[in-house]
């Protein structure tokens, strides 16, 4: 299976510094993107040991082949990062979401947690296959679409779960097809806050990875530009 894949990862026009990460790697099938969450410290540390650490539990690409395995290892790596924040974090610790792509063949398998997007491309069309995991979001479906009338705009933004604080949640894992012609788009929400998902389907089926992540990423500062942007994305040829 022929992978071809970009990532990349901007500022922003309004935040300091860039607390997202990512990861490519097309030779063990692993694609992940982190975003350090706001209001607690050290934002950038937190997402680059997400993609640190689970880069270095998955040694080759015979490693994590089932759904268990990636569970147990997204566990791992939120363990790691609650040690790694009682250190520098003091009693706030640190937090990043966390939405990896691992591919196998002919398929791939997803674990999400946080509010990054992830959508797959294929034969029937464009999908948004992970939920994220806010207040607002939990309220919706739980009591529907009449939950955003009387709804804090601040709750569409409040996450509800990430790694790295001593909590427990669950991860999201699930399987997925995949063949020639396929792609998959990981974004944060620095993004998806700021471009559409009509327009993100039709910049995505205009071009390959590499011309339509920064094309993406650049309509996304210029419509404000108020978080930092980071896309993972990958075809299979």
């Amino acid at each position: 299976m022929n992978i071809v894949s970009f990532g990349h990862s901007d500022v922003g026009f309004v935040r300091e510094s860039n607390e997202d990460s990512y990861l490519l790697d097309d030779e063990c099938g692993l694609y992940v993107v982190a975003d350090g969450v706001g209001g607690l410290p050290h934002g950038a540390l937190a997402s680059r040991l997400a993609v640190q650490f689970f880069r270095a539990m998955i040694r080759d690409n015979q490693d994590c082949s089932t759904e268990e395995e990636l569970r147990e290892i997204v566990h791992a790596v939120h363990r790691n990062i609650i040690e790694s924040g009682g250190l520098v974090g003091g009693d706030n610790g640190i937090g990043t979401t966390f939405s990896a792509i691992r591919v196998l063949p002919d398929k791939f398998m997803l674990a999400h947690v946080g509010d990054s997007s992830v959508f797959h491309k294929n034969g029937q069309g464009f999908k948004h296959i992970s939920t994220s995991h806010t207040l607002g979001n939990e309220l919706i479906e739980k009591h529907g679409p009449d939950a955003m009338n009387d709804m804090p705009d601040h709750y569409m933004h409040t996450l509800t779960r990430c790694m790295g604080q001593d909590i427990d949640f669950a991860v999201d894992v699930a399987t997925f097809p995949i063949k020639p012609g396929d792609g998959v788009l990981i974004c944060s929400d620095g993004v998806t806050n700021m471009v559409d998902e009509d327009i993100i389907e039709s910049v995505m089926k205009e071009h390959e990875p590499r011309d339509f992540v920064p094309a993406l990423i650049d309509l996304a500062n210029q419509n404000g530009g108020v978080d930092n942007s980071t896309i993972v994305s990958f075809f299979v040829n």
